[in-house]
């Protein structure tokens, strides 16, 4: 009969170091399968502003250029002789191209803001093709006016989340509106005073054009200005506006 002998401190070393690997597999288990504890983001997503937040009668009058130089002189009259600051978007090849508005508009303490480079919708275009608009217009309204515009309203107010994003990682703002004067329409001096007049509202941000495809517009404005003085309105640059309160989402 054969015997065998049971070595008991070769199966306790060998129990000790089953143990020990055990627990490293756990350690390792848990290490790939267990969600390790993240920051979380506490940035707000970006998101395009049409009004702000307020009950106080304030507004932003704005005005979008990308073409001409029979209304932006006009324009900057009017709104001196009432001592009304707005904000402009401006196209960096108007800026370029007419350089004396731009750097008057700057002068006379009016806000400077990007309409983009090319007028085109950059929703429909790449991410890397909406960051070279927004920075072509960028430097070129910089260099012009020494202003590093921080608000953009994209040309035809196209945008997407994509262009949110790009947008808000070159350090802008998107701007919409919330009071359409659609003098862009040519629908008449009357109808642009009426429309911007109706659809005024505390916190507004109301969009007029200060091209040369808006011509009725030298005209409306000393009235829509008059207008939303009797009404009580105080008009200020859309950067102001955004100290009254939270920017809203349409």
């Amino acid at each position: 009969m054969q015997v065998y002998f049971f070595n008991f401190k070769k199966a306790r070393r060998n129990l000790v170091l089953a143990s020990v690997l055990a627990g490293l597999g756990l350690v390792f288990a848990g290490l790939i399968l267990t969600d390790s504890p993240r920051p979380v983001s506490t940035k707000p997503k970006p998101h395009a502003i049409y009004k702000v937040k307020t009950d106080r009668k304030v507004a932003a009058l704005t005005f979008d250029i990308s073409w001409g130089t029979k209304v932006p002189g006009p324009v900057m009259d009017t709104l001196k002789k009432y001592d009304v600051k707005s904000t402009f978007f401006l196209s960096g090849p108007w800026v370029v191209k007419y350089p004396e508005f731009a750097r008057r508009l700057a002068q006379e303490g009016h806000e400077i803001g990007s309409h983009g480079n090319r007028h085109i919708d950059l929703d429909r275009e790449s991410r890397e093709t909406v960051r070279e608009e927004i920075m072509a217009a960028h430097r070129l309204i910089k260099e012009v006016t020494g202003v590093d515009p921080s608000l953009i309203r994209t040309p035809n107010g196209a945008w997407n989340e994509m262009v949110l994003e790009v947008a808000d990682r070159l350090g802008y703002r998107v701007i919409q509106w919330s009071a359409d004067s659609l003098d862009w329409k040519k629908p008449g001096v009357d109808a642009i005073v009426k429309r911007v007049l109706e659809k005024v509202h505390p916190g507004a941000i109301i969009l007029m054009h200060a091209s040369d495809t808006c011509l009725q517009t030298p005209e409306a404005l000393p009235r829509v200005i008059e207008g939303l003085k009797a009404r009580g309105y105080e008009l200020v640059t859309v950067s102001k506006l955004l100290e009254e309160g939270p920017g809203v989402i349409d």
